[in-house]
């Protein structure tokens, strides 16, 4: 099929043209040097995937869920509960993210300009945009999101904003990350890890099909985009069709929020955190009637159960189809006190949320806090420690100093390399827990004995048979010839040549 490359700036998507590195940027194409433009990707995409003409049956079916837009105040009834200290219902935060895609999404806001009620000029709507988000990014920091308001913004985004949802047959293991996080501190400062959840992802490929929806850095210097297109790897895709090819034939596809919706030009603009690092780990690419096994990453300001409730949610009301999952985050802390296991006392601590580090599996010594969605219902969260994954003696093979690396984008690029494939002994293995955690909830996590839900521990029998599999798929090469072959079929489908 081929492109219908019609981009100008008249029909662009977004309204906000996000400009300069790495939205724009020349990359050697098949044919010598080529122009990435994820405005321009962005616009093509929804082109070729009938995005605009869907757009009305859309704004249809969602129609039950934004009465506050529709029918009550708009902006001003929305605004009115926030400052008020009310908890959203999901219509409201439904409402809340249509409201702000709407300010953002140039055919969106056609169709609704007429629907909204009390709505203002673009400006204006745009400045009610921004004080919405920040509602809400102020609401996450000192009072908490609740599942019903982190379920109601997902779903509005996926629905009305996302121009490519692909079906996948089977269950799809998709990876998600808030990012944000704290780190380690060491003597000269806050340090990073390397980017554990993108090559997480290109090694489980290995075992079945993967998906991981990312985005270029906002205020880190790496993110998950930036890291896969450092391997060599492309993510403009301009079709569905370049999308299922590589899906097809790597079992692994890399979405980007750039690329495939417009929410989070708001706050790259803005350069600063909304609450799009909420929204972006959950609103995958990925079609409703596609099982997803959700892999997310979580930062100290949700509990990992609050966003098991969020999917179930998600699943429940049919905009998302989740099968078994796993949340998690790392502390700074080998001993998980039962404050933070649970989600209520966990958010009411603020010396409970300093003690979550990152949005990843943590390092030895210290002990990781993963909540699971089992057979659609929440397991509730789990303390897993090092030795859940690991004998003493591997353990022992795993030096902490070994992991933490200068927070620098030429650091974290070297790291990634050398734990992909094997060369770094230590990151190697501390990268097969993440690797292993995610084949524990593949294959395992089903069990009737994958899970002790009164003693609150998982089977480390299975955790540690996974995460020797993990391993060997690092030191064996598997994970860096999938990298290969992602990086050599993505530079085949992407850019304006067509599929």
């Amino acid at each position: 099929m081929k492109e219908n490359n019609i981009y100008n700036e008249r029909n662009s998507v977004a309204f906000i043209k996000l400009q300069g590195e790495p939205y724009q940027r020349t990359v050697e194409g098949p044919d010598g040097p080529e122009t990435v433009d994820c405005n321009v990707t962005l616009t093509n995409l929804a082109n070729n995937t009938g995005y605009i003409e869907r757009l009305p049956e859309v704004v249809t079916q969602i129609t039950p869920h934004i009465g506050e837009l529709t029918d009550g105040g708009g902006f001003y009834g929305i605004d009115k509960k926030l400052k008020h200290g009310e908890e959203l219902s999901f219509d409201d935060a439904f409402s809340l993210a249509t409201f702000v895609c709407a300010g953002l999404n140039r055919p969106l806001s056609r169709e609704m300009a007429e629907s909204i009620q009390n709505l203002g000029p673009h400006e204006t709507h745009l400045m009610q945009a921004t004080v919405l988000l920040s509602a809400m990014s102020a609401k996450e920091g000192y009072v908490g999101l609740t599942p019903d308001e982190i379920a109601g913004v997902v779903a509005a985004t996926i629905k009305a904003d996302t121009v490519l949802r692909m079906p996948a047959d089977g269950e799809v293991l998709s990876f998600g990350g808030m990012g944000g996080d704290r780190g380690y501190p060491i003597a000269d400062g806050q340090s990073k890890l390397f980017s554990l959840s993108t090559l997480s992802s290109v090694a489980l490929a290995v075992d079945g099909p993967v998906h991981k929806h990312h985005s270029y850095p906002n205020t880190a210097k790496v993110a998950g985009q930036s890291a896969i297109e450092a391997l060599g790897a492309r993510s403009d895709f301009h079709t569905p069709q370049a999308f299922g090819a590589v899906m097809q034939e790597t079992d692994l596809v890399m979405s980007s929020c750039h690329d495939t919706r417009t929410l989070h030009t708001l706050s790259h603009l803005l350069r600063g955190e909304t609450i799009n690092h909420v929204i972006g780990p959950l609103s995958f690419t990925m079609s409703e009637d596609t099982a997803l096994q959700g892999f997310i990453g979580v930062n100290e300001k949700i509990h990992p159960e609050i966003i098991v409730e969020a999917l179930r949610i998600l699943d429940q009301k049919g905009f998302q189809r989740y099968a078994n999952s796993a949340v998690y985050c790392g502390t700074d802390l080998r001993d998980v006190s039962d404050v933070m296991l649970d989600p209520v006392a966990y958010n009411q601590s603020r010396d409970a949320k300093m003690h979550v580090a990152i949005d990843e599996v943590a390092p030895p010594p210290y002990s990781s806090l993963i909540a699971f969605l089992v057979n659609g219902e929440n397991a509730g969260t789990y303390a897993v420690r090092p030795e859940d994954f690991y004998d003493e003696d591997e353990l022992s093979k795993i030096s902490f100093d070994e992991l933490v690396i200068p927070n620098t984008r030429e650091a974290i690029l070297f790291n990634n390399e050398q734990a992909l494939r094997g060369l770094d002994s230590a990151k190697a293995r501390y990268l097969a827990m993440t690797i292993g955690l995610g084949l524990f909830v593949r294959h395992d996590l089903g069990n009737d004995d994958a899970l002790d839900r009164d003693r609150r521990v998982v089977n480390a029998d299975y955790l540690k048979a996974r995460t020797q599999q993990a391993y060997r798929m690092l030191v064996e090469g598997d994970a860096a010839q999938k990298a290969h072959a992602y990086v050599r079929t993505t530079q085949k489908y992407a850019g304006t040549r067509g599929y």
